[in-house]
């Protein structure tokens, strides 16, 4: 089971979703196992309902499938923590992975943007 701890923009509580594995979407989405829309990336922020996100956190041990501009597929981890926050999934020392969203601070010809990030608990 994969746990989504999301932090709000405003003060508030933690929001947590939880699902079998969650997927980032080339269109912005955050989809779960269903294939529903959990969240929606815009704007720099995380929508969840009415609600917006600065970030989510996913306590591991967490693996990532990801597919790159170029279609190819990879998987990554196990990670002990992950955290996707201004277009980008970080580790928790703050080492930037990857990017799913293009964003002024990663405006670069070397940045492989990731068309699809799945978040699961295995190989």
């Amino acid at each position: 089971m994969i746990f989504l701890n999301f932090r709000p923009l405003q003060n508030g509580s933690l929001v947590l979703v939880r699902g079998a594995y969650f997927r980032i979407c080339s269109d912005g989405t955050l989809r779960g196992p269903d294939n529903t829309v959990s969240a929606r990336y815009c704007d720099g922020l995380w929508h969840l309902g009415q609600t917006r996100h600065v970030s989510f956190d996913c306590a591991g041990p967490v693996y990532l499938r990801i597919t790159n501009s170029q279609g190819q597929r990879e998987c990554m981890g196990p990670y002990a923590s992950l955290r996707a926050a201004d277009g980008a999934i970080y580790t928790p020392d703050s080492c930037c992975l990857g990017v799913h969203a293009v964003r002024s601070q990663f405006a670069s010809d070397t940045i492989d943007l990731w068309r699809e990030i799945s978040f699961v608990t295995s190989r």
